[in-house]
């Protein structure tokens, strides 16, 4: 078996089948992988690339005594490298077979003077991975998968290559009436609402809310940290015993 991130995408540039890409992309590490079709709502500049390959790498197992921990910091950089080398590894298969595509970066690299680096805020990473039926918007305005919760770092890459689409996209949360994530966050700023596509997640949460606690944080602990919301959501590998829907 190749070890994460030492395989190659090795499809015939002839062919465009999903199942096999996402197969081998998955051998490149990915924990969660699929297509989706993102073309209804999608920013006019980019209507000419309409779907999307959405990309997951959870994150390292936390300590057993997590109840006990004060914060949750969802920053792994060596992750984000890891999905930018697989972006890269696709994007240039796909254009070498002729198609368009487009890499939308991990959010810790969405930061740079260039051009492109401001049409990145017109796609979230949410879309791809819904419409590829790879998680839900949970209540928290995270987005989280059943088998990893939202202990999980993503990418996505749009393209116009003809790769069959998830026959599934999730349209709705599964966080039914669980409010693990409201109750924990100590800003109060998660509205309890179900996420329903379609819908602004951004108004799920009083942003000025949340914003004032981090910046409470700076003032108390020297750094913005916070996630009690990722702490507190039951989905995932981390309490498996909680997990009760299958995506």
């Amino acid at each position: 078996m190749n070890e994460p991130g030492k395989a190659k995408i090795f499809i015939p540039p002839e062919k465009c089948e999903s199942e096999r890409l996402l197969l081998q992309l998955n051998a490149m590490g990915a924990s969660l992988a699929g297509v989706g079709d993102v073309s209804i709502g999608l920013a006019r500049e980019f209507q000419h690339i309409p779907k999307a390959v959405s990309l997951g790498i959870h994150h390292p197992i936390i300590e057993k005594n997590y109840e006990k921990m004060q914060s949750y910091a969802p920053f792994y950089y060596s992750i984000d490298r890891r999905l930018l080398k697989m972006q890269k590894l696709l994007i240039g298969w796909l254009r070498f077979a002729g198609w368009r595509a487009l890499a939308i970066p991990p959010d810790s690299n969405r930061y740079d003077n260039s051009y492109i680096s401001r049409l990145y805020p017109l796609f979230p990473h949410k879309t791809a991975a819904t419409c590829a039926g790879l998680g839900w918007v949970g209540k928290s305005g995270l987005l989280v998968s059943d088998r990893y919760g939202p202990y999980v770092n993503w990418a996505s890459v749009l393209t116009d290559a003809p790769l069959e689409t998830c026959k599934k996209p999730i349209i709705h949360s599964y966080c039914g009436n669980c409010r693990r994530c409201v109750d924990a966050c100590p800003a109060g700023a998660i509205k309890d609402i179900h996420w329903i596509r379609g819908d602004n997640y951004q108004s799920m949460i009083d942003i000025e809310k949340c914003a004032a606690q981090l910046r409470m944080n700076i003032k108390n602990n020297g750094n913005p940290t916070c996630g009690f919301c990722i702490l507190a959501c039951p989905h995932g590998i981390f309490r498996p015993e909680f997990c009760k829907y299958s995506v």
